[in-house]
């Protein structure tokens, strides 16, 4: 392994990638969600303050709601971006990936370039990091795009801000990774750029979309008399409390109990399958905007649960999400190292 030539391809990977009419456009179209999404996070916050002072003043005195939580400048500001990382995210690492290998095969630039005195290792390494390089450079200034509105503003992040926003950041980049990895693996396996990109939108769509809609078939079918409970929901996008109307009716607890055992059988299916679903758990959690947390909480509703905590109980979205990403990798340096290129 060679540092200097993986550092060499990485930076050509790198400024190809930032070059590419496609990229530009994904990237443009990125920022404009980025910049909508953090004016009306900026809006949101200010409404949801108001709203959080009014109360305050209206319970003066009172010991009911002392654990009322007061709202956070970044787990509001990025609860409508968590979205647009998962779609454009995704998309854009879908189109930096999908012609790494299949393309220079097309146009037989990857047999001249091991005819070069590389390792096959050097070519593919240089070639995640330049294209991963691209990732958290989009990333970062999304983010500080976000915190741009937020500062002209004149709202400013606490401590404790800072802290959630490096581990979102650093969620969201493993899932941008994962990506990157899948189109790339796709990439390799294809014989043209075409079956590379249909591939990997393919896998996209029925990991995002498709999955949600069969975990929850799954889970009614499982979990007895779920389904005439009416909690038919999607995990990622939140829970309707319009789902426990019935609660009310002497068999509330049941409906619960039923309720909590298919989010746990849903999330499980999810969590296999879907590094999408993945991703919005834990970016959730992270920011604590997690609203299935109050499974969490136990008798006790108006406990402060920490970040920790409400990471511990998205473990399996957690180990699931990093070994996609890591797993990618892997099973793409596997087959590119034993691939036969003529």
């Amino acid at each position: 392994m060679n540092f200097n030539k993986i550092a060499t391809i990485a930076k050509k990977e790198f400024f190809d990638s930032v070059k590419s009419r496609s990229f530009a456009i994904v990237f443009g179209i990125f920022m404009v969600m980025m910049l909508t999404s953090s004016i009306s996070g900026v809006n949101d916050y200010n409404g949801r303050m108001d709203d959080y002072q009014n109360m305050i003043a209206n319970i003066e005195g009172s010991t009911i709601f002392l654990s009322f939580p007061e709202p956070e400048l970044i787990s509001v500001l990025f609860e409508n971006i968590i979205p647009n990382i998962a779609i454009m995210g995704a998309i854009l690492s879908i189109m930096l990936g999908y012609n790494a290998i299949s393309g220079e095969k097309e146009r037989g630039n990857l047999k001249l370039l091991l005819s070069y005195p590389l390792y096959r290792d050097d070519v593919i390494n240089g070639k995640f990091l330049g294209k991963i390089s691209v990732l958290i450079m989009t990333l970062v200034i999304t983010t500080i795009i976000s915190l741009s509105v937020a500062l002209i503003m004149g709202l400013v992040p606490k401590t404790d801000d800072i802290i959630k926003l490096m581990l979102f950041m650093f969620v969201s980049i493993a899932y941008l990774v994962t990506f990157l990895g899948i189109s790339i693996f796709f990439s390799t396996v294809s014989k043209s750029e075409t079956g590379s990109m249909l591939n990997s939108f393919m896998f996209w769509i029925i990991s995002a979309m498709l999955v949600t809609s069969a975990s929850g078939l799954i889970a009614d079918a499982i979990v007895p008399g779920s389904q005439s409970n009416s909690v038919s929901f999607v995990i990622a996008d939140g829970i309707d409390m319009s789902d426990f109307d019935d609660a009310s009716a002497g068999s509330g607890m049941d409906n619960f109990v039923r309720y909590e055992q298919k989010w746990r059988v849903q999330n499980m299916i999810e969590a296999v399958i879907s590094p999408s679903q993945n991703y919005k758990q834990v970016a959730n959690a992270i920011l604590g905007n997690s609203e299935d947390k109050f499974l969490l909480m136990g008798n006790n509703p108006t406990q402060d649960l920490s970040i920790f905590e409400i990471l511990m109980g998205k473990m399996t979205n957690l180990v699931s999400m990093f070994l996609w990403a890591i797993g990618s990798l892997i099973a793409t340096y596997y087959v590119f190292m034993r691939q036969d290129i003529r």
